[in-house]
């Protein structure tokens, strides 16, 4: 039987369209989490909030999903004295406010500005005539940071406001819930066996398997099994940095030989060469 003609390709956004190599997820998951649980949750420090983050990130893979969940353990240090909740307001958390902090406090200059080729890439995607693709971002990050993330990178024209989500639009679930995904399906108005998942974590490109679709496992530059480790300075950078942001994500490292796991590329300007065997050119 005949596999289903692909219609549309879904991407994650953090270290898939830009690379794990930046040093930018590392400051997000570290520095921009804690930062926010000091500021906005009142952690009475960076380590007891890094310690709560870990624990429900490493559960949730989406720093707002885990601390809705931490909330509702019990998890969050009482208000302070004096302290109280906006009117209407009975949760201390809210993603909107994760949402602004990131997208206004992050230190976006890390992410090192377009990647002329990803660009390049894309813009071929969405112009190829025979493949007739429909461009989709889906993140469990909060949408005004996935939408500055997208602006700083170059690529938030190929994902207008409609062909956007975040983990704020789908919560309470995210990837790689089949809830959020079927919520995506839906508004974009594809079924799971048309669609390609490009993605850097092991959990979702499990999940959006299971759904049928094909997958693109994301590994990030120069981290390809069997790939030559080169010690010079800016690629034992790199490296660091891609382990640093890798430690933030416990237990979801890539792993190509997984059986979800239908083609490996290490950047997303890769993309191409695989679409152009599965779809032709």
């Amino acid at each position: 039987r005949d596999r289903p003609k692909i219609t549309t390709i879904i991407f994650d956004v953090d270290d898939t369209l830009y690379d794990v190599g930046t040093g930018f997820t590392a400051h997000r998951n570290i520095d921009g989490a804690t930062s926010f649980m000091v500021e906005k949750l009142h952690f009475p420090s960076v380590e007891e909030a890094l310690v709560v983050r870990n624990e429900y990130f490493k559960k949730y893979h989406s720093t707002a999903k885990g601390l809705v969940v931490a909330e509702a353990d019990g998890k969050f240090p009482p208000l302070p004295e004096g302290v109280t909740l906006p009117p209407g307001r009975t949760n201390i958390f809210d993603a909107g406010d994760l949402d602004d902090y990131w997208a206004s406090k992050l230190d976006f200059s890390l992410l090192g500005g377009p990647d002329p080729k990803c660009v390049d890439t894309l813009q071929s995607m969405s112009d190829n005539p025979n493949w007739n693709l429909n461009l989709v971002a889906f993140s469990n990050g909060p949408r005004k940071y996935v939408s500055r993330v997208l602006k700083e990178i170059g690529l938030d024209s190929f994902f207008p406001a409609d062909n956007l989500f975040a983990v704020t639009d789908v919560l309470p679930h995210c990837k790689p819930d089949k809830a959020s995904f079927d919520l995506v399906l839906k508004s974009v108005g594809a079924r799971p066996e048309e669609c390609i998942m490009v993605e850097d974590s092991m959990k979702n490109v499990r999940g959006a398997k299971a759904l049928g679709m094909r997958t693109i496992l994301v590994v990030g530059r120069g981290r390809r099994r069997g790939a030559p480790t080169n010690e010079d300075g800016n690629d034992a950078k790199l490296d660091e940095n891609a382990k640093n942001a890798e430690a933030t994500k416990a237990g979801d490292a890539p792993d190509e030989s997984d059986p979800a796991v239908d083609a490996v590329v290490e950047v997303a300007s890769e993309i191409g060469d695989v679409l152009n065997m599965w779809l032709g050119a």
